[in-house]
């Protein structure tokens, strides 16, 4: 039995009929147009940010963006502020996610103050053999950031290439 051709104006209708449809679903009942919008703000979180089971830490994710992939083997000096200066804590290696084995605060070192992150992306990047020009545009990486609430937990992504860096404060 030969199919029955819908016409394209009939098409048409139903396409228009569906997005009317689906617009209506998702505008809430009642809704009218605000004249005087309030300003919007930044994103605030209403408090601490509680993981169950997971204690307030310090924790560290470097993205390599020249590669497009985890900062495997980055080396990251980690130092506290005292005085004038940073007294370094301790130097950890980025694993194969581009992370710290270990929290870099956790516990009783989880402290309030100011703290310095040295990224030694030269090294890094002379390591995997990356054809960038000579002396290279960064060197050594300087991340800085102070810890006030030590019932938050910290988690901070850093994305690096050759010529650029950012971080962030994550949760």
């Amino acid at each position: 039995m030969p199919e029955k051709e819908i016409s394209l104006p009939a098409r048409r209708r139903f396409a228009l009929s569906g997005l009317a449809l689906g617009a209506a679903a998702l505008a809430p009942h009642g809704a009218v147009a605000q004249t005087t919008a309030a300003p919007a703000g930044p994103a605030q979180a209403s408090g601490p940010i509680v993981l169950h089971g997971v204690s307030p830490r310090l924790t560290v994710h470097a993205l390599d963006t020249f590669h497009g992939a985890a900062a495997t083997g980055l080396r990251i000096d980690f130092s506290v502020r005292e005085g004038d200066g940073f007294k370094l804590l301790r130097t950890v290696t980025m694993n194969g996610n581009g992370r710290s084995d270990e929290p870099l605060l956790i516990g009783d070192s989880y402290r309030a103050g100011d703290y310095e992150l040295l990224l030694h992306v030269d090294e890094y990047f002379a390591r995997k053999q990356s054809r960038l020009p000579t002396p290279p545009f960064l060197s050594k990486l300087p991340v800085r950031i102070r810890v006030a609430n030590v019932a938050e937990r910290i988690h901070l992504p850093i994305q690096f290439g050759p010529w650029s860096y950012t971080y962030s404060r994550g949760s």
